[in-house]
């Protein structure tokens, strides 16, 4: 597994949201910002965007990115909406923990929004719910096993007490999915085998 974010694919990235009309500012904010990021952290931009309301903005870049990356995989965080607008997205790399979260704050507090145009995948969604969850559990994060369990819950799965043996159970039942990268599923399994 690689230990970080492959910076020439953040450069083409930023270059490509900086391009879109609508986004004045990207910071690069988190751990990698605080130049402390570890073989699990994500790659964490924060826009700031003019004349367009954020759900708008955030549904048209993920077009954007869609068209010019083809991402194996992304996924809008519905739970933080609407004082958030983040999706995230693996566009590419051999650390598949590297993913993007691409985020715009809302400001308006009475901001209606077209929920509909941010629905997941299922499949994918639990596909990132078992990266993000497998990264708390190789941190030792105090919230992992509340995530762990929910996780299991929504994949109909027991949340076997031995961890290990439910990431696995649950990356068996990713395998069946059609919408899920193939490649990306593999660079999970081989993480997974490899002992994380």
């Amino acid at each position: 597994m690689g230990s970080s974010a492959n910076e020439g694919l953040t450069k083409r990235l930023m270059e490509h949201l900086k391009s879109l009309h609508f986004i004045t500012q990207i910071a690069v904010v988190g751990s990698r910002a605080k130049q402390v990021p570890d073989a699990y952290s994500d790659v964490d931009l924060l826009l700031i965007i003019n004349d367009m309301a954020p759900d708008q903005a955030l549904y048209e870049l993920t077009e954007s990115v869609k068209t010019k990356f083809q991402p194996a995989w992304y996924d809008f965080a519905n739970s933080l909406m609407p004082d958030k607008f983040l999706v995230s997205t693996f566009i590419g790399g051999d650390n598949p923990f590297a993913f993007y979260d691409i985020a715009i704050l809302n400001t308006n507090k009475n901001l209606v929004y077209d929920q509909a145009r941010f629905e997941n995948d299922p499949g994918i969604h639990l596909m990132k719910l078992w990266v993000m969850n497998f990264k708390y559990m190789m941190r030792g994060a105090p919230q992992f096993e509340q995530r762990y369990a929910t996780m299991m819950d929504k994949a109909g799965l027991s949340p076997n007490s031995d961890y290990r043996v439910g990431f696995y159970q649950l990356l068996l039942q990713l395998k069946g999915q059609k919408n899920i990268n193939n490649g990306y599923l593999a660079m999970l399994e081989k993480v997974f085998r490899d002992g994380g």
